[in-house]
């Protein structure tokens, strides 16, 4: 990945995922007792089996409540046991199954993953790998894959970091990910069922430069980095069907939207509006860099109302590090698809730096959102925090959440998950020298409106394992025992797919003269 900013013409080359690891990070260890302790009515946190050395995990819920996670092994995958791994849980996330694999990614997987599960609960996972990003399905709640797609979502030579999400009015996945000169996307065709992973596209959401000047149009991103996130507005009301693009922008966060044309089934997304930037969401610096609001991602939800709400973290101070001020979370909600906002509004009222922002939507006007912190360092870099420094997971419910008068009450979820610095991207010599936790962690609210988190535990020097801890707040009933749904037909993707050799981490390195 390379980025410019407007002050500064900066090339910076970045890794992703597991991508970023040295071999001896990406090599599965035994994991030690890191997971850190629950707090305020959180579960004891429960290790995943097999899940050492792995980092940056994604949790989503289907309709019944069976959870999955998945999360990079290696770029470069020579497994043949398939893919990156699955793990599945049937009750809560009590205890979780052994990893699945897609066979349809022997050799072509192990980046950066991502889940996603359509109406008919089939779970669809990509899974990066150096041309591309293979799409697999499955289509009896994770108990293996049925098929896939080995060029996946982008049969394209530079790609970075992709996301997926399940529009329900037009029965389609979408898939954006950032390639190289654009953030592109691409759906499953029209008139097939989802199950079918032929991806139609790539088609461009914003074009992006690398080299900048103070003639670059606010039209185009001064970042070639990834997008921070991808939601649909499922719901009947005014913007059913658009499709909304996050990203970190040289103003500060800004999305992109598309809506669907033509008749339903055979409607999709053809254009795209944007940038449309949130506004104060660079709290009033006057960004010139979209680095500083990058650390790493940028997570967007839409509720049962059709309100928009966007996330992030926001670096004070910004030069090549956080100043004073460390990085904050806000959100902004938006009641008129994106086109006006309100906000930004701060999550992290406790002191301490933070890191790694993740949301999502319990019931319209109410979110779950959390992050790492590291209380003792109100000042701080995350890269260049103490090395004594131990680092929590911390949660907030907010209420009124579509209103200027949020109640938001952070509090730890979990305590000391990690000792030290954290890597969030390339700032040269400051950098963090530890990226066993990779670029981010989630966390899903069950259909009951339960916060469930999977997040990583350790550090670069004892290790790291994922880790599952819920709050309950509403009693779910169990999982009931259904027959797996028929495989169906699975077309194949087409094209030719140019090897790329591709790096990237957050992205904010090395300057060069301009």
């Amino acid at each position: 990945m390379f980025q410019g900013s407007r002050s500064r013409r900066i090339a910076v080359v970045a890794v992703c995922g597991a991508a970023a690891l040295g071999a001896s990070q990406v090599t599965a260890r035994a994991a030690g007792p890191y997971g850190g302790t629950a707090q305020n009515g959180f579960t004891t946190p429960v290790a995943l089996g097999s899940s050492g050395g792995l980092g940056e995990p994604t949790i989503i819920h289907d309709s019944a409540n069976r959870l999955f996670v998945t999360a990079p092994q290696g770029i470069g995958n020579v497994n043949t046991g398939g893919g990156s791994p699955l793990f599945t849980s049937t009750n809560g996330g009590a205890t979780w199954g052994a990893p699945v694999r897609s066979q349809e990614c022997t050799g072509l997987s192990g980046g950066d993953t991502d889940l996603a599960v359509d109406g008919s609960d089939n779970v669809f996972q990509t899974d990066l790998w150096l041309g591309g990003s293979c799409l697999s399905v499955s289509t009896d709640h994770g108990g293996s894959f049925t098929a896939g797609n080995p060029l996946g979502t982008h049969p394209a030579g530079f790609d970075d970091r992709p996301w997926l999400a399940y529009n329900k009015i037009s029965n389609q996945i979408y898939a954006i990910w950032d390639g190289g000169s654009s953030i592109n996307y691409s759906y499953t065709a029209s008139g097939q069922p989802p199950q079918a992973v032929q991806m139609v596209g790539p088609g461009v959401v914003v074009p992006e430069s690398a080299i900048n000047t103070s003639g670059t149009p606010d039209s185009v991103r001064e970042c070639v980095c990834p997008p921070g996130g991808i939601a649909a507005d499922n719901t009947t009301g005014a913007h059913s069907g658009r499709v909304y693009v996050s990203y970190s922008y040289q103003h500060g966060t800004a999305i992109s939207y598309g809506d669907l044309t033509g008749t339903c089934p055979a409607c999709t997304v053809t254009s795209w509006t944007g940038p449309v930037a949130i506004p104060g969401s660079d709290t009033g610096t006057g960004s010139v860099s979209a680095f500083e609001d990058e650390w790493n991602f940028d997570p967007i939800k839409v509720d049962g109302n059709g309100t928009l709400y966007v996330m992030w973290a926001h670096a004070y101070n910004f030069n090549t590090t956080a100043g004073t001020g460390g990085v904050q979370m806000f959100y902004s909600y938006s009641t008129t698809g994106g086109t006006t906002w309100h906000g930004p509004i701060k999550l992290s009222t406790l002191t301490g730096t933070t890191t790694f922002p993740t949301m999502d939507v319990v019931a319209p006007g109410v979110l779950d959102a959390a992050w790492y912190g590291d209380p003792s360092s109100t000042t701080t870099d995350p890269n260049t925090v103490p090395t004594t420094d131990t680092w929590n997971v911390y949660y907030t419910r907010v209420t009124g959440a579509d209103t200027d008068t949020p109640t938001i009450s952070p509090e730890i979820a979990v305590s000391g998950m990690h000792t030290g610095c954290i890597q969030t991207g390339g700032n040269g010599a400051n950098e963090c020298t530890d990226r066993s936790l990779l670029d981010f962690f989630t966390l899903t609210d069950d259909t009951c409106g339960n916060p469930n988190v999977i997040y990583t535990g350790g550090d670069v020097t004892n290790g790291v394992q994922l880790y599952f801890t819920k709050l309950t707040v509403t009693q779910c009933s169990a999982v009931t025992a259904e027959t797996p749904w028929a495989p169906l037909l699975l077309l194949p993707g087409s094209g030719i797919a140019v090897f790329a050799l591709r790096r990237r981490s957050r992205r904010r390195a090395t300057a060069l003269a301009g």
